[in-house]
Formats: C-alpha cells, sequence, structure tokens
C-alpha cells in the first residue's frame, strides 16, 4: 500500500504533490526516532531547582518526486506549479501523509527549508525522467494525528476521581492539563508511574490554571502564572503509550479537569 502527500500552505491551500503534471513522489525519508540532548534546567517550581532534561532535536524530512514531461509548455508549467507551492518564503506549512486507500492520516509540522531545483542551462530532452528533492524540517519529528486527544472530568474532594486516557501513539506524549475552581490544592497524578502535578492554591470557582507539561509554562487566567504554584514535589509528567489513568484529588473542592495531548508516530 502507498502513501500520499499533501503540501498545506499557511494560507491552508492544500497541494497533492505526486499529482503535479503526473508526477509521483518516489522517495520519502528521514522519521523514525529522532536524536536527543540533554540540558540542564530549572523545573516550574517555587524553589526553581535544577533538574536534567531532554528534547528533540530537529531533523530533516526529504521528499523526491519524478516527472515525465512530454514537452517544453508541460515541464514549464510543472515548474511553475511547484514553485508556487513549495516557495520557501512562505513560511512554515504541514506535511500530510494519507495511506492510498484513506484508511490512516497524519500530519507534520514543518517549514521548508530548500525548495526543487531545477537546472538554470538547457532543457534536458523532452520525455526524459527528472528529478526534484525538497527538504523540510520537523523542529517537532513525529507525525501527529488528526486531532489531539482530549476528555474532561470533576474533583471530588479529597476522593479520587479517576480518569481513563489512551495514547494510541509510538511513544509518550505530554499532555495540557486544565484545572478550573473551585478546588483547593488540586492534584493530578498519573497512576502507573505516581508522578503528579499539584498546585499550592486555593483555585476560586470561575479561575482556572493550564498547565502545559511540554513546554514547562502555567498559565493563571490565559496570564503566566507568576508565582507559579507548583509543589516541590511536582514532575511535568508525560503519558506514555496506551490504557492510563489520571487520579484527581483535592484538599477541597468539585471544579473541572480536562486534559488534552497529542498521538505521536514514528511512521504511518
Amino acid at each position: 500500500m502507498s502513501w500520499d502527500f499533501y503540501w498545506i500552505t499557511p494560507d491552508a491551500e492544500e497541494v497533492r504533490l505526486g499529482q503535479i503534471n503526473s508526477s509521483k513522489v518516489v522517495q520519502f525519508s528521514g522519521l523514525g526516532y529522532a536524536p536527543v540532548e540533554h540540558f540542564l534546567q530549572k523545573i516550574p517550581s517555587q524553589n526553581r531547582s535544577l533538574h536534567l532534561g531532554l528534547r528533540f532535536v530537529p531533523r530533516v524530512v526529504q521528499l523526491s518526486l519524478w516527472s515525465h514531461l512530454a514537452s517544453a509548455s508541460a515541464q514549464d508549467a510543472f515548474h511553475t506549479t511547484l514553485l508556487a507551492a513549495l516557495n520557501p518564503d512562505r513560511g512554515s506549512g504541514v506535511l500530510k501523509v494519507v495511506l492510498s486507500d484513506g484508511s490512516t492520516t497524519r500530519y507534520l509540522d514543518c517549514y521548508i527549508q530548500e525548495g526543487p531545483n531545477f537546472d538554470s542551462g538547457d532543457r534536458p530532452l523532452w520525455g526524459a525522467h527528472q528529478f526534484y528533492v525538497v527538504r523540510f524540517v520537523a523542529l517537532k519529528p513525529f507525525l501527529r494525528g488528526i486531532s489531539p486527544q482530549s476528555g474532561s472530568s470533576n474533583f471530588n474532594g479529597a476522593t479520587p476521581v479517576d480518569v481513563a486516557v489512551n495514547n494510541a501513539g509510538h511513544m509518550g506524549t505530554y499532555p495540557v492539563l486544565t484545572i478550573t475552581g473551585a478546588a483547593n490544592t488540586p492534584r493530578v497524578t498519573l497512576v502507573s508511574t505516581g508522578e503528579y502535578v499539584e498546585l499550592s492554591y486555593n483555585l476560586l470557582a470561575g479561575h482556572h490554571f493550564d498547565v502545559n507539561c511540554e513546554e514547562g509554562t502555567i498559565n493563571y487566567d490565559d496570564v503566566a502564572a507568576d508565582p507559579i504554584p507548583l509543589t516541590k514535589a511536582s514532575t511535568l509528567f508525560y503519558v506514555p503509550r496506551g490504557s492510563q489513568t489520571l487520579r484527581l484529588t483535592a484538599t477541597s473542592g468539585t471544579g473541572a479537569f480536562s486534559y488534552s495531548f497529542e498521538n505521536l508516530y514514528l511512521g504511518i
């Protein structure tokens, strides 16, 4: 089974690569598990302690296009259409990958590092086989699903409330947790590891915290929280693959809780 490739421009224009003047995508490379680098950073807690973190290194993803043009006009039309769609000056976009039967769709957020190059000299013989290479840089070098996984529930004071989640991707993924008052010292625990995010705060009704476990940011009513109310033992955890449970507890209160995360894939 083959893949179909689409480039979605910043203007939301969708171009099917491999179908421009009967061209075809003959190579797609660069995905897989990306290399990582380690670093020391301050965690967003009240004591600003250091811990060892890691991040994925951006990587190049490459497409090779093949064309078989029968005339000079067809060649010119192909070049014009391809350059208009894959113009690095237009900024970042999304590479959409679809199985040919339409059963699976993945997205890769990236920007064009190098667009197609055309020989400035003599045109090749009409009817000759030609190949063009396009290179993209993916800052987060993993494919994502069509839409994030999400769900919601409510706190019930000190009585635990379990929320079932399912990471259907190929690797762990960091969630965004939203806690809305009223809730006093709310805690969200990843049951499988015992790690938790706990806010040392009496959150009143109508106010909310957004905890982005990947970016390490915490917003209070959509503004960066200062000081950051995470307790010292809190961990900005990631959700491992498979079925998991988030457990909600608080000193008191029945405020709302919601989560979202991307399913990340090494391939389609």
